[in-house]
């Protein structure tokens, strides 16, 4: 399926809510989908997603890394305070420069950023596949919904309302855009 070479790093939470509301199959929007040992041992060796599911994705690109690099990685980064699988993923994304990085972790969010990183969270992964066509509205603010109040991931009730209100705004701008191109064609 895949977006023309839009490449992600996931951290555990997107795979284990997505998961855990039936849409692991929005990860597909990405053409590959990196996903490091220590956040497989996380996810999958834990149980938390079925292997199944995960392998069923056709995109995911395991990596196994050499851990003394991680580590001087995580020095030189100051990193320190995050787990194994968090730090994994910033480092893989470096790495084999990929900037979007999945995740749900706030701390993790932050260092995404100051490493020039662009992440992106569950309900952000249900925005995107929105605006990219593989999901309807409808079942967009669901999903959020769903997000909110069937999976651990924890969310405010006024951060879904923005990932709502998202969707409209995008929904409006497509309507608007539409509207100005039918009224240049008719012209």
């Amino acid at each position: 399926m895949g977006t023309g070479g839009i490449s992600a790093v996931s951290d555990a939470g997107p795979l284990i809510h997505l998961c855990e509301i039936d849409c692991l199959p929005l990860l597909r929007i990405f053409e590959t989908l990196h996903i490091p040992d220590a956040v497989w041992l996380e996810t999958v060796e834990q149980g938390r997603t079925s292997q199944a599911d995960v392998l069923r994705l056709s995109n995911v690109q395991p990596h196994t890394l050499l851990q003394a690099e991680v580590t001087q990685f995580i020095v030189e980064n100051s990193l320190e305070e995050l787990h194994a699988g968090e730090c994994e993923c910033l480092y893989l994304c470096r790495q084999i420069g990929v900037p979007i990085l999945l995740t749900d972790d706030l701390a993790v969010r932050e260092a995404a950023k100051r490493l020039s990183l662009t992440p992106v969270g569950s309900l952000g992964m249900v925005v995107r596949a929105y605006r990219m066509g593989y999901i309807s509205l409808a079942e967009a603010k669901r999903r959020i919904v769903d997000l909110y109040d069937l999976s651990s991931l924890f969310v405010t009730r006024a951060i879904v309302e923005l990932a709502i209100e998202q969707l409209y705004i995008y929904t409006n701008q497509s309507s608007y855009k539409n509207k100005a191109e039918e009224r240049a064609n008719f012209g």
